[in-house]
């Protein structure tokens, strides 16, 4: 197999469960996917935070649109929210794991009060529902795993300070029911983002997304937020979880990405202007702007914007300008956040360049103009 692909062969070969066999614990940080046949299941069908008012987006052949045309607004109101039947799935191991209908949370270690808690005793701590986003760490430059959804949730420092954890504690490690371990420094778990989420757009959280208890931290890829959450423990030492002994990030940082929904790839497009729009992602430092470019990157033309509440939220963009003379064009969109970080074009491998810590690289969308 070429260790050189573009994006499109790369989801043609995801598609097609190519990639499982061929690459093993390089893909594994978002594994197989729990709904389809694909190596991963959709994640860009987008709908509007209004339910009556839903607006999708699909990738040919990948996920939950069946390569269905995307439907995109040229001038969305609000952030983009996914539909929980959408929303991008990964899987640890085959499948979703047994839950117990006892289901209990332990919470135990270097604490002063080890405690063991019901989904009912979680319910009746203080509640807070945000807006956040998801995405894989092999998320592939324009690629559909990501995806953004409303969440109820505790606040995770809330639980902290209910046990005691101990100042000296290093790392709370997080195990889950289907086997996944990983563990995050304190500070972290204290963040004021950092979330254990019950509920999904205003539904119980479903099997596939770690139903009942998940973990959200700020700012990192999906390999280090846990589903089916079982235990969680305070260490005094650092523990490395199951995909960072593989190789993959021990952090897990997001870095500055960008999509381009519309126009879809080798679209043909023959009007005198026409429009472009897709979603973007960063850290916790925000974006600062988005670019799109018709001339592989000799000049940029700054897009609008559609922020979320917080950095911890894609960026819903949109540009709308004249046609280019008629030609082949390979279409950019690029991120600068706040901290100076800019995407960059790169040779992209197999994986999309995500190994070991994800991508920032531009994913090029090719339209092919004829005017009249």
């Amino acid at each position: 197999m070429s260790q050189q692909k573009s994006r499109r062969e790369f989801l043609l070969l995801a598609r097609n469960g190519v990639i499982i066999a061929g690459l093993g614990p390089l893909l594994a940080a978002c594994g197989k996917a729990v709904n389809s046949g694909a190596v991963e299941s959709g994640g860009d069908a987008l709908a509007k935070a209004n339910p009556t008012a839903t607006a999708a987006a699909s990738l040919p052949g990948v996920g939950a649109g069946k390569g269905a045309p995307r439907q995109t607004p040229n001038h969305p109101a609000d952030v983009m929210i996914t539909n929980n039947a959408d929303f991008y799935t990964v899987s640890y191991r085959e499948g979703n794991p047994a839950m117990p209908n006892d289901w209990k949370l332990q919470v135990v270690g270097n604490v002063d009060k080890p405690m063991t808690l019901t989904l009912d005793d979680i319910k009746k701590m203080p509640a807070i529902t945000e807006m956040r986003t998801m995405e894989c760490i092999s998320n592939p430059a324009g690629g559909p795993l990501i995806s953004n959804a409303n969440w109820k949730a505790i606040k995770m420092a809330d639980l902290m300070n209910t046990v005691g954890v101990k100042p000296n504690t290093l790392e709370i490690k997080v195990d889950s029911f289907d086997g996944f371990h990983t563990s995050i420094p304190l500070d972290l778990a204290m963040h004021e983002h950092a979330l254990l989420a019950y509920e999904m757009n205003g539904e119980p959280l479903p099997i596939e997304h770690g139903k009942p208890l998940r973990c959200l931290w700020p700012g990192r890829y999906g390999m280090k937020q846990p589903k089916w959450i079982q235990k969680i423990t305070a260490l005094t030492e650092k523990h490395t979880g199951y995909w960072e002994g593989q190789g993959w990030s021990n952090q897990a940082y997001i870095k500055p990405n960008s999509r381009i929904d519309a126009p879809q790839d080798n679209e043909k497009i023959n009007q005198p202007s026409f429009s472009m729009m897709g979603v973007s992602f960063s850290g916790e430092d925000g974006i600062a702007k988005i670019e799109i470019s018709l001339d592989e990157g000799k000049t940029w033309q700054e897009a609008e914007l559609v922020r979320g509440p917080t950095p911890y939220v894609w960026t819903n963009w949109h540009w709308n300008g004249a046609s280019p003379a008629d030609g082949q064009y390979s279409l950019l969109a690029r991120v600068t956040d706040k901290a100076g970080r800019q995407q960059q074009r790169e040779q992209l491998s197999i994986l999309g360049g995500t190994f070991p810590d994800g991508t920032s690289a531009i994913a090029p969308v090719v339209a092919n103009f004829k005017k009249g």
